[in-house]
């Protein structure tokens, strides 16, 4: 048997898929670099991002609290939570509070079962898709070092850009909430 590029890929997506909370493994096509995938007027695009671009994201929100969800329609969790992270962004989009959600789906399934799944929800917030610029494992620990890989994963970032929270599992809007709170109320630099 040869190996190659793509099989090293669908072999490292399935160790990645079983480190996850999630119960079905993902697609096994590697994203690539693409356009936009604009869904519906409610909704938001859905934009291919690496690391580097997060991390820029990240560092134009300063002054805000950022909460990043990473998620993937494969993740029955995943799917379970979105309710709560729309009613979570429509409360608190206006008080200082940047919410984010992106999608560890590859690139076959972006402009279906995404774009499918982002207006069944009309979702509000912006929405990226992790480009496959970088090994998933180096990604993972550059976000948060105690990261496994499980699905779903938020992370909460201070008005200063410092990730302040990791939260592991299917979250809420209240849990989110008592997340945020803490971090709203601090003063800057602190």
């Amino acid at each position: 048997m040869s190996w190659n590029g793509t099989s090293f890929v669908g072999i490292l997506l399935a160790l990645f898929a079983a480190q996850t909370n999630c119960s079905q493994e993902p697609p096994t096509t590697p994203p690539t670099p693409g356009g936009p995938a604009i869904v519906g007027s409610f909704t938001a695009e859905a934009e291919w991002v690496d690391l580097k671009g997060l991390q820029e994201r990240l560092a134009k929100e300063r002054g805000r609290v950022v909460v990043v969800n990473y998620w993937a329609t494969w993740c029955e969790p995943c799917r379970e939570e979105f309710p709560e992270f729309v009613e979570f962004h429509q409360q608190w989009a206006g008080r200082g509070v940047t919410f984010w959600a992106m999608s560890l789906d590859v690139a076959s399934v972006r402009d279906t079962e995404v774009k499918k799944f982002l207006a069944e929800q009309r979702v509000p917030f912006p929405v990226f898709i992790r480009a496959a610029t970088e090994d998933p494992n180096d990604f993972i620990n550059a976000i948060d070092e105690r990261w496994t890989g499980e699905l779903p994963a938020t992370f909460v970032y201070d008005r200063e850009g410092r990730r302040k929270q990791s939260l592991f599992g299917k979250q809420t809007r209240k849990s989110l909430e008592e997340a945020v709170k803490p971090l709203l109320a601090a003063k800057p630099g602190v």
